[in-house]
């Protein structure tokens, strides 16, 4: 690895949650434990099935789905810090589940064996990555709470604010998401339809709350949809 390619590298394990705790020294020591790619949109990744292989998300959004490639399910959307596998020791994967990058990505592709180096090494970083997964766990649990139990208008709010937080940058206009998202994967993400999901985002847009700008939503007032989301506002 090349000087420049290895600061690239540091930089952004530097910028990772799961790192924040190490030394400047420490990290350039992970760095040369962790093999990295810079991937296109529409990347699969994990095809070949391996089962010990870990992920990390450094740079860019991936999107967990299911189904077959006319009808996906996006079950959930993956930024940076993020830890996703296949290895057997951490449970099996669910073969109808595939990952695919959302956005051009940088990531991180590592077997279980040298995470585990790792881990031994810095054990600090084990616990903020087993920390990460069991809040991964917790957010997973009380969505699907929400799913049972809160209207529709709650429902899409509480996820554009959730994707705004995770990959939102502010504008002049208010907090764009980086991507484009069709109204689909959000159906798919709150168990609701798409015509659904269609008139309640018309709604939010009425009353002043969401936009499209050249295709990526805008959260005009995120503050209005947090709001909508705690109370069921509309």
């Amino acid at each position: 690895m090349n000087s420049m390619n290895a600061r690239h590298k540091v930089w952004y394990l530097r910028r990772i949650d799961l790192f924040a705790s190490a030394t400047d020294a420490e990290i350039e020591e992970i760095a040369q434990l962790l093999g990295d790619h810079h991937l296109p949109a529409g990347t699969e990744l994990l095809t070949d099935r391996q089962s010990d292989r870990v992920c990390l998300i450094k740079g860019g959004a991936v999107r967990v789905h299911a189904g077959d490639a006319r009808h996906p399910v996006t079950l959930a959307l993956l930024g940076p810090g993020k830890v996703f596998g296949l290895s057997a020791t951490v449970g099996d994967h669910d073969p109808q589940t595939r990952v695919t990058t959302l956005t051009p990505a940088y990531v991180c592709f590592a077997s279980w064996s040298a995470l585990m180096q790792v881990f031994v090494q810095y054990p600090h970083v084990m616990v903020k990555m087993v920390s990460a997964l069991a809040d991964g766990l917790l957010r997973a649990e009380t969505w699907r709470t929400r799913l049972g139990m809160a209207s529709p208008c709650h429902r899409l709010a509480s996820l554009l604010v959730e994707l705004a937080d995770e990959f939102g940058e502010p504008t002049a206009t208010g907090w764009r998401i980086r991507f484009r998202l069709a109204q689909t994967d959000l159906a798919s993400m709150v168990g609701l339809s798409r015509e659904t999901v269609s008139r309640q985002m018309a709604e939010f847009g009425r009353q002043g709350w969401l936009a499209r700008e050249n295709g990526l939503l805008i959260l005009r007032d995120r503050e209005a949809l947090a709001a909508c989301g705690d109370t069921d506002a509309i």
